[in-house]
């Protein structure tokens, strides 16, 4: 069977919330058949969009997602993590997985807006080698020269990339 995670709306998400989004799941029984209908209700206790799921080196499964979604602010640590033994019950999720500070390889780093839409490469051992995610909100990375400005085609502010993060870094 196929498991579909997906971030459903309106859903009713405990207490402290800021948001109603929520992650959900269909079943696939097989690709012949079609998926049964999620039950709307959330699968983790907590606000969240943008799941992805992986299992690990020793076969636990690992959802990363948006934990801080749209009104919610600040967003500086909006990783969520939880994980599962089976993909279908879920521990509570922990908010700080990652966080929206880009490491540099040289050492330098710069804080932005947001990260979005979490996805873990994975080693043929299993092993997590690198966080992929939809990074905006950064300041202008080279300054305000206009040579530089030339040569740098990112804006800062509204523009938005995608960032891979070796792990461990």
């Amino acid at each position: 069977s196929t498991r579909l995670f997906f971030r459903g709306d309106g859903m009713d998400i405990p207490s402290p919330t800021c948001s109603d989004e929520g992650i959900s799941m269909q079943v696939c029984p097989s690709e012949n058949e079609p998926c049964h209908p999620s039950n709307g209700l959330p699968i983790i206790s907590h606000t969240g969009e943008d799941p992805s799921v992986f299992v690990d080196h020793r076969g636990n499964y690992h959802m990363l997602f948006n934990a801080l979604p749209y009104k919610c602010v600040p967003k500086f640590e909006q990783g969520g993590h939880a994980w599962s033994k089976d993909g279908i019950e879920w521990s509570t999720p922990r908010v700080g997985a990652f966080d929206t500070t880009i490491q540099f390889t040289d050492g330098s780093g710069m804080k932005c807006e947001r990260r979005e839409r979490p996805q873990m490469v994975l080693g043929k051992d299993g092993m997590p080698l690198a966080l992929i995610s939809a990074v905006t909100g950064c300041p202008k990375a080279l300054g305000e020269e206009e040579s530089i400005q030339k040569s740098n085609p990112y804006k800062g502010g509204d523009d938005a990339f995608t960032l891979i993060q070796k792990m461990g870094i």
